[in-house]
C-alpha cells in the first residue's frame, strides 16, 4: 500500500484503519460516550445547584432547611459524576485490554499463516516489538482516545448549547475560542504524530539491532568486534532520545496551547460577566453558573487532546501492525472443515508395493512450477516438473540457491507458486485444508528451530500424545541417548531459547528425532545431515533406513546419503531437471554419472 493511500485512510485525528477494526468495541464505545454526556449532564447540574445555593443564601438570607434539598442534589451530582468516571475508566481498561489481546492474536496468526518464508525475510525484533508493545499501546488509542474523541464533538455543543440559553455574550466569547481548539488539536495532532511514527521507527530499528547483536555476540566476540556493535547501538539509542525529546517537545507546546485557549476564554467570560453583573445587567446565580460551566467547555477538548497524544505510539506501532495484517496473496486463505478445503486422501501415502507407474501413485507433483520471490531478479525456481510416487525415494540435489530448499517449502504449502501447481495425493494443494495436509509430513528442516524448555517439550512438539517408549526409540534412532543419559535432569534438561546450549550436530539430530516420534507416512528433509560428521551420519542411515523405508521420502541435500535406498535423484540448477533412476543395481540405469558427478553415485 502506497504512502498516499495510507495517509488517506488515515483520515486526520482518527485512524480509519484502525477504526474499521473496533466492531468488538462497538459497544463500549456506545456507552463510554454515554458515560460521557451523562458526566457532562452532572456538571451542568452541578453548576446550576452551586450558583442556586450561593445566590439564595446571599441574596435571600436563606436557611440551611430551605437550600438542603439543593444541597443533596449536588451531593447527588457529584457522587454520580465520580461513579460514573470510574465506571469509564474501568470499561476503557477492559475494552484496552481485550482489543489488544485480539490485535495480537490477528497478528500472530496472520504471521502464521504467511509462513517461514515471509517470516524469513522479517527483522524478528521489530515484529516483537509491535506484536507486545505496540499492541500493548494501542489500548489508550481504542479505551480512551476514540471514547474521548467522540465525546469531544458531542459534550461541547451542548453546554454551548446550554449557555446560549443563559448568556448570549458569554456564549459568544466561548464559541470564538472554542474553535481555535480543533484548529490547534489538528496542527498539533499531525506534528505529534509524524513525531511519533519516526520515532517507533527509531525504536523499533534498535529493537532489532539490539536483537541481531545479541545472536551474533559469539562472532562479534571471535573477530574482536564487540566495540563495534556495542557502538551501533549506543548511536540507535542516541538517536531515539532524540526524537523521544523532539516529539515530547510538541505534547508540552500543545498542552500550553491548549490551557492557554482555555484559560483566556474563561478569563474573558469571568470578565465580561464581573462587569455585567455590577452593571446589573445579569443575575448572580446565572453570573455563577455561566461561570462554573466555562471551563467544562473546553475539558472534553484537552482531554482529547492529551490522550491523543498518549495513543499516538500506539497508532504509530499501528502502522505496521496493519502492513502486516493488509499483507494477501502470499498463503491461500485456510478455512479448516470450510468450503472448498479437504483433508487430503490417506490411500494416496502408503507404500507401493506393486511396479512404478509414473504419475498414476504420485504422492507429490509439481507441475511446470515458477516460483519469484518479491525483491529477486531471478526466479528461485523455473519450470520445475516433479513427481514422487508412493513409497518412493527421492534426492534433490544441486549447488546452493538452486531451489532444493524452495521445492521442499512448496510441498509443505509453505511457498506458493507464481506460476504452475503443487499436487498432493491427486488434489492441487491450494483447495485443501494445510494444517491436515501437514499432520500427513513429518519434516526436517535445514536450521531447526528450538523453543525456550526442555528436551522433551521440544520432542512433544512433533506428537504432543507421544508414549515414553516413543520417545525412547527416536531418542535411540537420532543417537541421543549418550547424550540425553549425561545430563543431569535427562528430558527435562531445558535447552534455552532456540537451543542455544546445544550443538548444531545435536539440534539436527533432534530435528531427526521429531521426524520418528512424528510417524507421518511423507517425510520431507532439507540438508538432514549438514551439521553432522562422517561416523554420526553413517551410524544415523544405519537407523533411519529401515525407518524410511515403507514411507514417500524426498530429501533436499548436497550429501543425500542419509536415505539408504534412493530410487531417483534429480538435480536442480541446470538448464533442464535431469531426472536419474537407481533402479539397476550396476548402477547404470537412466545415466547417474552423467547426471551426478561423483557427489550423487550411489554409496
Amino acid at each position: 500500500m502506497s504512502t498516499t493511500a495510507v495517509e488517506r485512510r488515515r483520515g486526520g485525528l482518527i485512524d480509519r484503519r484502525l477504526a474499521a477494526r473496533v466492531s468488538a468495541t462497538r459497544r463500549y464505545l456506545l456507552t463510554a460516550v454515554g458515560v460521557g454526556l451523562a458526566s457532562t449532564v452532572c456538571v451542568v447540574a452541578q453548576a446550576v445547584l452551586l450558583a442556586s445555593v450561593i445566590s439564595a443564601v446571599l441574596l435571600h438570607d436563606a436557611s440551611l432547611g430551605d437550600v438542603a434539598p439543593r444541597l443533596a442534589g449536588l451531593a447527588a451530582a457529584f457522587v454520580a459524576r465520580a461513579s460514573l468516571s470510574w465506571a469509564g475508566e474501568a470499561a476503557a481498561q477492559r475494552t484496552g485490554t481485550s482489543v489488544a489481546s485480539a490485535l495480537r492474536r490477528q497478528l500472530l496468526r496472520h504471521a502464521l499463516d504467511l509462513g517461514p518464508v515471509w517470516l524469513g525475510g522479517e527483522r524478528a525484533g521489530e515484529l516483537s516489538l509491535a506484536a507486545t508493545r505496540g499492541t500493548t499501546a494501542l489500548t489508550a488509542y481504542f479505551g480512551r482516545y476514540l471514547p474521548q474523541a467522540v465525546l469531544a464533538a458531542i459534550a461541547p455543543v451542548g453546554i454551548l448549547a446550554w449557555v446560549a440559553s443563559q448568556d448570549w455574550p458569554s456564549f459568544l466569547i466561548l464559541f470564538a475560542l472554542a474553535a481555535l481548539v480543533p484548529v490547534a488539536m489538528v496542527y498539533f495532532g499531525r506534528e505529534s504524530a509524524a513525531r511519533t511514527r519516526r520515532q517507533w521507527r527509531r525504536l523499533a530499528s534498535l529493537s532489532a539491532r539490539f536483537l541481531d547483536m545479541l545472536r551474533g555476540l559469539p562472532t562479534l566476540r571471535a573477530f574482536g568486534r564487540e566495540a563495534h556493535g556495542r557502538r551501533e547501538v549506543a548511536e540507535a539509542t542516541d538517536g531515539l532520545r532524540r526524537t523521544t525529546l523532539s516529539t515530547l517537545r510538541v505534547a508540552f507546546v500543545s498542552a500550553l496551547a491548549l490551557e492557554f485557549i482555555a484559560g483566556i476564554g474563561t478569563g474573558l467570560v469571568a470578565m465580561v460577566l464581573g462587569l455585567r453583573l455590577l452593571g446589573g445587567h445579569v443575575s448572580l446565580y446565572t453570573a455563577l453558573a455561566v461561570l462554573l460551566v466555562s471551563p467544562e467547555v473546553f475539558l472534553p477538548l484537552r482531554r482529547a487532546a492529551a490522550e491523543f497524544h498518549a495513543s499516538t505510539e500506539g497508532q504509530a506501532a499501528a502502522d505496521r501492525i496493519l502492513s502486516v495484517l493488509d499483507v494477501e496473496g502470499t498463503p491461500p486463505p485456510e478455512q479448516p472443515g470450510g468450503a472448498g478445503q479437504n483433508a487430503p486422501p490417506p490411500h494416496f501415502f502408503g507404500a507401493d508395493p506393486t511396479p512404478r507407474a509414473p504419475g498414476r501413485h504420485a504422492v507429490l507433483r509439481a507441475e511446470d512450477v515458477t516460483v519469484a520471490f518479491p525483491g529477486r531478479g531471478a526466479p528461485a525456481l523455473k519450470g520445475l516438473s516433479l513427481e514422487v510416487d508412493r513409497g518412493e525415494h527421492v534426492a534433490l540435489v544441486g549447488p546452493s540457491g538452486s531451489g532444493k530448499s524452495t521445492t521442499i517449502g512448496l510441498f509443505l504449502g509453505f511457498v506458493h507458486p507464481t506460476v504452475g501447481r503443487v499436487v498432493v495425493g491427486g488434489d492441487d494443494l491450494s483447495t485443501l485444508d494445510a494444517a491436515a495436509w501437514r499432520r500427513r509430513l513429518a519434516w526436517v528442516p535445514q536450521r531447526p528451530h528450538l523453543l525456550h524448555g526442555s528436551i522433551e517439550d521440544n520432542l512433544r512438539i512433533a506428537n504432543p500424545d507421544a508414549t515414553a517408549a516413543q520417545l525412547a526409540r527416536a531418542i535411540a534412532m537420532a543417537g541421543l541417548s549418550h547424550i540425553v543419559d549425561g545430563l543431569p535432569h535427562g528430558l527435562a534438561t531445558p535447552v534455552g531459547e532456540g537451543g542455544l546450549s546445544l550443538s548444531a550436530g545435536e539440534r539436527q539430530r533432534i530435528a531427526l528425532a521429531r521426524a520418528v516420534i512424528r510417524d507421518a507416512p511423507v517425510v520431507l528433509l532439507d540438508e538432514p545431515v549438514a551439521h553432522l560428521d562422517a561416523h554420526t551420519e553413517a551410524a544415523l542411515r544405519d537407523t533411519f533406513g529401515p525407518w524410511l523405508e515403507s514411507r514417500t521420502v524426498l530429501v533436499a541435500a548436497h550429501r543425500p546419503e542419509l536415505v539408504a535406498r534412493l530410487d531417483r535423484v534429480v538435480r536442480l540448477g541446470t538448464a533442464a531437471l535431469v531426472d536419474a533412476d537407481f533402479g539397476h543395481e550396476d548402477g547404470s540405469g537412466g545415466g547417474v554419472d552423467g547426471a551426478l558427478g561423483a557427489e550423487g553415485r550411489r554409496q
